[in-house]
Order: structure tokens, then sequence, then C-alpha cells
């Protein structure tokens, strides 16, 4: 834990998870088309 917080302040945590969730939001929605695509 120490080390986490030395090396990331928490901007750049929340940059880093704002990220993350992006991409998962993104994948969902590829997903999500993917389904619709095929479902007709």
């Amino acid at each position: 834990m120490y080390e986490l917080k030395e090396i990331y302040t928490l901007d750049e945590a929340l940059k880093l998870y704002a990220l993350y969730e992006m991409e998962l939001d993104i994948e969902k929605g590829r997903a999500a088309e993917l389904e619709r695509r095929n479902g007709h």
C-alpha cells in the first residue's frame, strides 16, 4: 500500500481508473452490438 501511495498520486489513480472503466464500457458496447447484429 505504501508503494502505491508513493508512485501514484490520487489524481493519476483516478485517471487510470476512469480509463479502465471506459475500456470496460467499450467492451460491453461491442458485445451488445454484436448480439444485436447476430440476433436480427
